[in-house]
């Protein structure tokens, strides 16, 4: 007994395979470009150039016609699954899911597949709607559609129109058009189903002013036209071995791993992944803005924003931003909150989810080599050129964390009333000697060489110690304490932090002087320091760079509003020490006139 189960793909998203489970790219000879790892429905006889309307159903259209070998054929999508295992007993259809481990699910789906070869049908749970299913139809899409399916099953299948008014009359469905059924029964649905398709395709109504989500008429027609045809195969045939499922939603799941392939090794490839919720969106658009402007067009950026608790309106306006770079492709992954529970000092400090690039060891195990940045930065230059450094076998590559380094020559307390001295804490809490302190690195930007590392083992190691362990600087402590031996220290251009240079005083000179020199012309500025941050307002050094960058992004109102919020009317927000030091800025920084002009506008000029 052989099963296929195909899995609709529109865009790149983690990719559930397995010898049972084919991932199918549906609308490929409609795309700019296919997606990898996966066949297309563009092949022997297709309908892939009808995606637009027929949606998922150009897989099934495909699996129909040209796979003739497996005794099931079944239909799902990127983010819906049929729960076949019965992970979840949910009384409703469809359950959504906080994360999702692809080996567990394809393993436990594949095994039931073999272990129930009498099973003829799996459908997914039926799902009730408040209205009746003609009533939810026209709701949101043209009622003329579904009167020209009507008239053509009255005319053509009599047998079938009993049940087509019942399904319409009645408040139940079966959802997505998933399924897994033996052959003979999906020769018959496809006929059945195909035939009225193309009916209503061609006929005369006028679909002129469809919205695109109008456009996908036929997809929607098909889930009514599904759950009657179930309803009269059932009836007919009593005897059939009909399991039910729970449909798992995948769309706010974090799924591991997400590329499971050599699909991002290629010498063209640039991969860089940055951490943000939504508080710090704005800024890491201001990141991305900046590093994109200076991308080669000879190679392909893929770009992987790890969030969690950021609206899908907001992550659609994000990611808009940069759909007009052909060799840009980004991919933003809900991960959740996995270190929720993690240990966040008392002192001013980043949330817990600093440690998401920590992730990145699940989502992209097979990847060689990955750049993580900070969306506390700014770049003024190609990031490509970081990305292809030597490492040799060094397992990651960072920039020192200078400022830290001062403990080798002045006794520095902390906030922390447990860790009265940091520098007996490096020693005896991160196992560092001296020559590791020296070079202790940042942890805002990192070039992880997956290629030299048990990539397995060292994620399970250090998501364990995250989620465990108490460290003061969090993650830069545990990668200082686990990496502190295969570090390749990087120049100080590509992490450059914005701090006045009196900081740097009691840093050792080798290290003061790399610091400050580098400021001269820095690659990478990295707002660290909390009272550092130019969007508080503050007129901190290089300031310019993130306004430039943010002023080309629709976040830039947002983040001026959240500052005057903030700050209320005193202060950098009153009217004449604004315009006092607006023009102060201006002077010292032209390419900011616009910037603080329209701030102006917006929050101080009178009427």
């Amino acid at each position: 007994m052989t099963s296929s189960l195909y899995l609709a793909y529109h865009k790149a998203s983690s990719l559930i395979a397995g010898p049972s489970l084919r991932p199918m790219h549906v609308g490929r000879a409609l795309a700019a470009r296919p997606l990898d790892g996966m066949i297309g429905d563009d092949t022997g006889d297709t309908i892939s150039a009808k995606n637009d309307r027929y949606c998922e159903l150009t897989a099934l259209y495909w699996a129909w016609k040209n796979d003739r070998t497996s005794d099931r054929i079944g239909l799902m999508h990127y983010r819906r699954l049929l729960d076949f295992a019965g992970w979840y007993a949910d009384k409703h259809a469809e359950v959504r899911v906080s994360s999702v481990r692809v080996s567990d699910y394809t393993s436990q789906t594949e095994a039931w597949l073999a272990a129930h070869p009498d099973v003829d049908l799996v459908l997914p749970k039926p799902h009730t709607t408040p209205v009746t299913m003609r009533r939810n139809y026209a709701n949101a899409h043209s009622i003329s559609d579904l009167d020209v399916v009507e008239k053509y099953i009255s005319q053509n299948y009599l047998d079938y129109a009993p049940y087509f008014r019942s399904v319409l009359d009645g408040r139940q469905i079966y959802l997505a058009n998933m399924f897994l059924a033996k052959r003979d029964l999906v020769d018959q649905y496809c006929t059945f189903l195909f035939d009225i398709l193309e009916h209503v395709d061609n006929s005369d109504v006028d679909r002129s002013y469809y919205s695109t989500y109008q456009k996908r008429f036929l997809g929607f027609i098909s889930e009514r036209l599904f759950t009657v045809f179930i309803s009269k195969y059932l009836v007919d045939h009593p005897a059939l071995n009909v399991k039910y499922v729970n449909i798992l939603n995948l769309s706010e799941a974090s799924c591991t791993p997400h590329i499971a392939d050599d699909s991002l090794n290629g010498p063209e490839n640039v991969n860089i992944a940055f951490s943000a919720d939504d508080k710090y969106l704005p800024h890491a658009a201001a990141m991305l803005v900046s590093a994109v402007e200076h991308f080669s067009p000879d190679r392909i950026y893929n770009l992987f924003l790890l969030y969690s608790d950021i609206k899908h309106q907001r992550i659609e306006i994000f990611q808009g931003l940069f759909q007009s770079y052909p060799n840009v492709r980004l991919q933003a992954l809900n991960i959740g909150d996995p270190f929720k529970k993690s240990y966040r000092p008392s002192t001013p400090s980043p949330s817990t989810a600093t440690y998401n690039r920590f992730m990145l060891f699940e989502l992209l195990p097979t990847t060689k080599r990955i750049l993580y940045v900070d969306c506390d930065m700014i770049m003024r230059g190609d990031l490509a050129e970081i990305f292809d450094l030597e490492m040799g076998d060094h397992q990651i590559a960072a920039v020192p964390d200078f400022i830290m380094t001062r403990t080798l020559t002045n006794r520095v307390t902390t906030m922390d009333r447990s860790i009265p001295d940091l520098y007996a804490y490096q020693r005896d809490k991160l196992g560092l000697e001296d020559h590791h302190i020296y070079n202790y690195f940042n942890a805002g930007l990192i070039l992880f060489n997956f290629g030299a590392m048990d990539v397995a083992a060292t994620g399970k190691e250090l998501i364990a110690r995250a989620k465990t362990s108490r460290f003061l600087f969090q993650d830069q402590d545990l990668l200082n304490s686990y990496f502190k031996d295969s570090y390749l220290r990087l120049p100080a251009k590509y992490n450059v932090f914005n701090s006045n240079d009196a900081t740097y005083t009691h840093v050792p000179a080798g290290n003061q002087a790399e610091a400050l020199a580098a400021k001269r012309d820095p690659f990478v500025i990295h707002y660290a320091a909390a009272n550092y941050k130019p969007w508080e307002i503050a007129e901190v050094h290089y300031s310019q760079f993130y306004w430039e960058a943010l002023q080309k992004t629709p976040f830039f109102m947002e983040v001026i509003a959240e500052a005057k919020r903030s700050l209320g009317s005193n202060g950098v927000f009153s009217r004449g020490f604004w315009l006092k030091r607006g023009r102060t800025l201006a002077k010292k920084y032209p390419a900011l006139s616009p910037t603080l002009y329209k701030i102006y506008l917006k929050f101080f000029r009178r009427n």
